[in-house]
């Protein structure tokens, strides 16, 4: 399996992530056989969220994987936190960050994540907090490296202001046949076309410019959550 380094991170990270935000719909069984046939193929780099399935998602594929230390070794983490599940709202105080991050840790069964995401964004977070909790996590071995989700140029700026020397190292964003919507206005400059708004600030070129691994989720989904496209007769 081809690899690139994820943001100045320099780690090694398969170019295909395997997401896990449907764990929760499967029996222990049936993850630990999906988890066997994704690492049969080298895909050993797995991306969790604390929303996911309420954290079930984080429970089964722990089970599933029979976490342990060899296992552990094995293996390359992600989970994202931030938004809080039920309430329709985002949390990016210090507080919720460390805590959420606890629990991830728990769930996993590890005593690391490789990779901690802030969870969309949330334009009125104060930065100082983030940096704090990152900086503690960090201190603490519980989190090697750090990234974003859905945010623009501006956002990640003003958090990279407070980061000092920790990089943003990814920022995951919908990207898909279906919906490239960051690389259209690119190719629609100063036309009067609807493609050619733009939406995002110009993300595409900004994490490239900063050597932010651009993840796309949900890669063969159309729309936010209408399905995949796929052998699907709308999109022949």
């Amino acid at each position: 399996m081809k690899t690139i380094k994820l943001g100045k991170s320099n780690v090694d990270v398969p170019v295909i992530a395997v997401g896990c935000m449907r764990m929760a719909d499967k029996s222990v069984e049936e993850a630990r056989a999906f988890l066997d046939t994704a690492m049969g193929a080298g895909l050993n780099f797995f991306d969790h969220a604390d929303l996911y399935g309420g954290g079930k998602s984080e429970e089964i594929f722990s089970k599933a994987i029979g976490m342990n230390d060899d296992v552990r070794e094995k293996i390359i983490l992600q989970s994202k936190c931030g938004i809080c599940p039920g309430k329709v709202m985002f949390d990016f105080s210090k507080e919720h960050i460390i805590k959420s991050t606890e629990g991830i840790l728990k769930r996993l069964n590890t005593d690391y994540l490789d990779f901690l995401l802030l969870h969309r964004p949330d334009t009125l977070y104060e930065p100082e907090e983030v940096a704090e909790a990152f900086a503690l996590l960090k201190d603490s071995g519980k989190v090697k490296h750090f990234g974003v989700s859905n945010q623009n140029p501006m956002q990640m700026r003003l958090l990279q202001k407070y980061l000092g020397d920790e990089p943003i190292c990814a920022n995951q964003l919908q990207f898909s046949i279906t919906d490239c919507h960051i690389v259209k206005q690119g190719l629609y400059v100063n036309m009067r076309e609807d493609n050619a708004i733009d939406r995002d600030g110009g993300v595409l070129e900004y994490c490239r410019y900063e050597d932010i691994t651009i993840q796309a989720w949900s890669p063969f989904q159309y729309g936010f959550f209408e399905g995949v496209y796929v052998d699907n007769p709308d999109f022949p």
